[in-house]
């Protein structure tokens, strides 16, 4: 049973300002936006929003301040500060320049995100750990799974803050402002987590549904661009070894298998993991 109390709304407005895999974003006013869940999405889920957003903004890691919790018709959201920009995503339509600058810009968002620690945030090893014992992972023999269960366990611990879902359409930007949203899939953990997470996100991800064979083939090439541009200006700015974050993306690929189980990434994802696994001495 949720601790968070909840404001009951009769009615929304008349359409939603946009929508993404799981939810609206409704205007709310007074300077507020509603992000409202589909119906049957985990209430459960919609609460630990709540308090990751909480804890991103009591750290300073976003501007994003949550006010509350809204039931709707069997549907739940959060109430949001209302964060006036574009995603990185759709930054190119008004000004192209900006690719040669969103690696740096992301791998500055990175190191500002990873700066903050944090012990109210799960623990990413037990998130991923936890991952295994759900319907997703019915691939793996008990054998594999336990194995996999052994190494991120094994993994060492960390406290700073990782996003895991760092990609542009997350990154809203109004002029030299940058602020970094959706925190749900938030946790505690080492920085090498996060980096392995982009890897795979950058090169393995769904990309936008519905697209055309010559929009995913300019989405993939930007997104690899980007990635490279991230990875060589986060090196910089952080020291970190690139090579030191090799052990953890068969824990990304389970977090990303775990949390949210794409169609159209299974294969990639099975398969990966069951090699990866078999690899662990």
């Amino acid at each position: 049973m949720s601790n968070i109390p909840v404001q009951k709304a009769d009615k929304l407005p008349a359409a939603p300002i946009t929508h993404g895999r799981s939810a609206e974003i409704y205007d709310w006013g007074e300077g507020r936006v509603l992000k409202l869940y589909f119906k049957d999405f985990p209430e459960s889920d919609v609460d630990l929003e709540y308090l990751n957003t909480c804890e991103a903004f009591r750290l300073g890691c976003t501007p994003m301040e949550c006010f509350g919790k809204v039931e709707c018709d069997g549907r739940y959201g959060i109430i949001l500060k209302k964060i006036p920009g574009t995603s990185m995503t759709k930054m190119p339509e008004k000004n192209p320049l900006i690719l040669f600058k969103a690696g740096r810009i992301i791998a500055g968002q990175h190191a500002m995100v990873q700066s903050k620690h944090t012990d109210a945030l799960p623990d990413l090893r037990e998130k991923a750990a936890a991952c295994l014992d759900g319907d997703a992972f019915a691939f793996l023999s008990a054998e594999r799974k336990e194995k996999l269960r052994r190494y991120i366990l094994s993994l060492p611990a960390g406290d700073s803050v990782i996003h895991l879902d760092f990609h542009t359409e997350n990154i809203l930007m109004n002029g030299k402002d940058v602020t970094v949203i959706d925190w749900m899939t938030a946790a505690k953990g080492v920085p090498q987590a996060e980096v392995a997470m982009m890897y795979f996100l950058h090169h393995h991800a769904e990309l936008f549904p519905g697209s055309s064979k010559a929009q995913l083939a300019f989405y993939t090439a930007v997104r690899t661009f980007i990635y490279k541009s991230f990875l060589k200006n986060y090196v910089k700015i952080t020291g970190m070894d690139p090579e030191s974050a090799r052990p953890w993306y068969v824990v990304a690929l389970t977090l990303r298998k775990g949390l949210w189980n794409i169609a159209s990434e299974k294969e990639y994802l099975e398969r990966e993991i069951e090699r990866l696994t078999d690899e662990i001495k």
